[in-house]
């Protein structure tokens, strides 16, 4: 089962620079080695820039929310390989956010697959408006489910292709034994 936590940046006074902080981290988190390492940013049009990012967060509205969120599937059952497209299951796992507060969310985040055994996606968010104690507390649930059943779909379809392509080889080659 695919992890999903979230918390949120204190409303207030620097609310603001503590999401830009949030944005430096996922982008520029030392390696495992500790070497430093930039990242590439991405959204729900693509690939972004931190001043894209900054932007953002600069444009919000008034009374936005600002969360972080880490999406990390189970690399045991669902990142075996380590080749599930991590973009994609953010993406879909963003979207299940909007549906479930039913207002559009902005957001921007970065794969971490080089300083910790386990590949993950770090996610900044911008929500409008607050959201509902219900909305809270239903939110990390249903993006893990969405998370999950996203990831074991990709990795059945990566293992069936990886086996048909296994098959292909192997019947390629018996037909050259002939």
């Amino acid at each position: 089962m695919a992890i999903v936590k979230n918390n949120y940046v204190r409303r207030g006074r620097g609310e603001r620079s503590r999401a830009k902080a949030t944005i430096r981290y996922i982008a520029h988190r030392p390696g495992k080695d500790g070497a430093k390492i930039t990242r590439t940013l991405f959204g729900r049009d693509g690939v972004m820039d931190r001043a894209d990012a900054y932007l953002m967060i600069d444009e919000a509205e008034g009374g936005s929310i600002f969360f972080r969120f880490v999406i990390s599937p189970d690399p045991q059952t669902e990142d075996t390989k380590r080749d599930i497209a991590l973009r994609e299951i953010t993406e879909k796992t963003m979207l299940s956010l909007e549906e479930c507060i039913n207002k559009q969310v902005q957001w921007t985040a970065a794969v971490h697959a080089d300083h910790a055994e386990h590949r993950h996606v770090h996610v900044v968010a911008v929500t409008p408006g607050r959201l509902s104690r219900q909305d809270f507390q239903a939110l990390p649930g249903v993006m893990r489910q969405v998370a999950t059943q996203a990831c074991l779909a990709e990795r059945r379809e990566r293992d069936l292709t990886r086996e048909q392509q296994e098959r292909s080889r192997e019947g390629g080659e018996w037909e050259l034994e002939r």
